[in-house]
């Protein structure tokens, strides 16, 4: 077994996060999950243990004694990408848009985007075009995805490291 701080396998750590992850966000799945279940039922190979450690850190899992489950953040991330569901389709398309921009102005190196600018950038000239707008920032913010201050936003920490681990 690998020792997550040797570096011959950090290539795993993202593989195996993306894994444990997958798991837990699963619709038919989403319930506490005991370590040892999650080692049964995960044949990536790392360890176990520091992944659930680094989805904790990163605000994707809750975790008590033996026991974790997806967070909010973890779960809503993957309703905008991944779910089917018609009904809600404009409102999880303007929340994915919003999301995405932030999370690459994130990768890009800019800590805090205007709201002006996610305006500017989905051509929202007027006040009709940008309550969708706003209405996706407080979706998002309610959610854990994204932190906002003073008129700024930026993808928080949960929805760059689901993100970055997700999209391997």
């Amino acid at each position: 077994m690998c020792n997550n701080r040797t570096p011959e396998c950090s290539d795993e750590h993202p593989l195996l996060d993306q894994a444990v992850l997958g798991l837990m966000i699963d619709a038919d799945s989403q319930r506490p999950w005991s370590e040892a279940e999650i080692t049964r039922m995960v044949s990536t190979p790392g360890s176990v243990p520091a992944s659930l450690k680094r989805l904790r850190t990163a605000g994707l899992i809750h975790r008590w004694n033996d026991l974790v489950s997806a967070a909010q953040p973890a779960v809503r991330f993957h309703q905008l990408t991944q779910s089917g569901d018609l009904a809600s389709a404009a409102e999880r398309g303007q929340d994915r848009s919003v999301l995405e921009l932030l999370i690459v102005s994130a990768n890009d190196g800019k800590r805090l985007v205007s709201e002006e600018d996610i305006f500017e950038e989905c051509g929202a000239t007027d006040k009709e075009k940008r309550l969708p707008i706003l209405d996706a920032f407080a979706r998002l913010d309610a959610s854990g995805l994204i932190e906002r201050r003073g008129g700024r936003a930026i993808a928080s920490e949960a929805a760059r490291y689901f993100d970055h681990a997700m999209t391997l």
